[in-house]
């Protein structure tokens, strides 16, 4: 019967045709690079990011639309909403993290951000919530949003039915237009009916910034998260004029600094180890990133304290921390939002969220289950415009350029966590020429 209920839908969600989607021209040997030319690979891929930047910026003039609505929301005392689904669930998560870090006070409170399955789905993701409209549409209503707020629903494929669903409702709650914001050409989306519902909307304004493809086909977590990330926080934190200089700030940073990272970890997990990422200040960057790892390669996801049948290959501990909750609020600058509804089967609410432990007592546990010496340490830190990898027999430094904003310097180590992460799995074998043939769908 799920079967016949599928096929009944399937064209809803056969999607090739979209430039996300599509295999990247410039990548098809990225498998063979990974494992020969690491330094090749790093500067193909840092050119690549560097393109769909100038696809951001040649689009500013909708970025400055979306700024100027956000600044009339926000001087009138109401609140901006931030809705996603995976890759583009963690960056609303990150965006708003980094708004509460720097903007204190009542100010704090006037950015939400969701993401589909709540703040459980950070760290997993729960089967088929992004194929739901109506569960976009509960989490924002839930969430307290009403007449004068402003959402902005963030799909990096421009059809994801939980963020539409979130748009919808929006409209229905508030006067304010709510935003699209998709990495696909109208044209493109147009083909899905559920896009061309939203893109022909009179009160719904879209801002498509159009990507290309993937370096690694469909893995949206990449170019087309990056951009949104920074495009939207750009709007948020009022920083445009700083956005155009950022291209080449970013061209001049020694990203092949991070080969030496690539082959020590990738070496840890061929050694049948795992890792511990320490980090006392990049915590929800790296949390995104290797999350993100279990779905698109087939990893064992994070577990918790009680289901030690498995132990991922990679864990997080933020040292300062003592306590699960301290960790979370120190990630999201708030407390943990969970889920308490009746019909969903998968528990999400606090206690589910606070059962990933990734505080100092956390790590300690992590080590007991995956024994000392088959566990290496990683530290990652933040200093002096520095970003610090070691750990026993490493230590590599990328330097920042000067002058970046706190939005800016997350987007860049976002940049260089991906290219990283993507080439270590590479050398894992787990994608061939640019395909995810170890990707694992759990939706429509």
């Amino acid at each position: 019967m799920q079967i016949e209920e599928f096929l009944k839908s399937a064209h809803q969600f056969k999607l090739g045709h979209l430039d996300t989607e599509r295999r990247h021209p410039e990548t098809w040997d990225l498998d063979q690079l990974a494992n020969t030319d690491l330094t090749h690979a790093v500067r193909l891929l840092k050119s690549i990011d560097l393109n769909a930047l100038q696809t951001l910026i040649s689009g500013s003039s909708r970025l400055n639309d979306l700024r100027h609505a956000i600044h009339k929301t926000l001087q009138n005392r109401h609140r901006i909403y931030l809705s996603g689904c995976g890759a583009t669930g963690r960056l609303a998560l990150s965006l708003e993290s980094l708004w509460r870090k720097h903007q204190p006070g009542v100010l704090a409170d006037q950015v939400i951000a969701f993401m589909a399955g709540g703040d459980f789905a950070l760290v997993k993701s729960v089967e088929n919530f992004e194929d739901h409209p109506e569960y976009g549409a509960r989490q924002l209503a839930e969430l307290g949003f009403q007449d004068g707020d402003l959402l902005i629903g963030i799909t990096e494929g421009g059809e994801t039915p939980f963020v539409l669903g979130t748009i919808h409702k929006a409209l229905e709650l508030s006067h304010q237009s709510p935003w699209f914001v998709a990495c696909n050409p109208a044209e493109q989306l147009r083909s899905i009916d559920r896009s061309k519902e939203v893109l022909e909307h009179p009160r719904i304004e879209s801002w498509l910034i159009p990507t290309g493809p993937m370096a690694l086909a469909g893995s949206t977590r990449l170019q087309a998260a990056t951009v949104q990330m920074l495009g939207i926080g750009t709007a948020l934190f009022d920083e445009i004029e700083s956005l155009f200089t950022l291209p080449e700030k970013i061209d001049s940073t020694l990203f092949h600094a991070i080969v030496p990272w690539v082959e020590w970890e990738s070496s840890q997990y061929r050694a049948k180890k795992s890792v511990l990422f320490e980090t006392p200040d990049l915590g929800i960057a790296v949390l995104t990133d290797t999350t993100e790892r279990s779905p698109t390669f087939s990893l064992t996801p994070f577990e918790t304290g009680k289901n030690l049948s498995d132990c991922s290959w990679v864990y997080l501990c933020i040292p300062q921390a003592e306590t699960s909750l301290e960790a979370w609020e120190i990630l999201l600058q708030r407390k943990p939002r969970g889920l308490t509804w009746d019909h969903i089967t998968t528990p999400l609410d606090t206690q589910a969220i606070t059962e990933f432990d990734f505080s100092n007592f956390g790590k300690q546990q992590r080590l007991k289950r995956t024994q000392s010496d088959q566990s290496s340490v990683l530290h990652v830190h933040y200093q002096d415009s520095t970003f610090v990898f070691w750990a026993d027999r490493l230590h590599t430094e990328i330097v920042a350029p000067q002058g970046l904003t706190p939005l800016q310097t997350q987007v860049l180590f976002k940049m260089i966590l991906n290219i990283g992460s993507l080439l270590i799995m590479g050398r894992m074998g787990r994608y061939e020429s640019n395909v995810m043939t170890w990707v694992r769908p759990s939706n429509g």
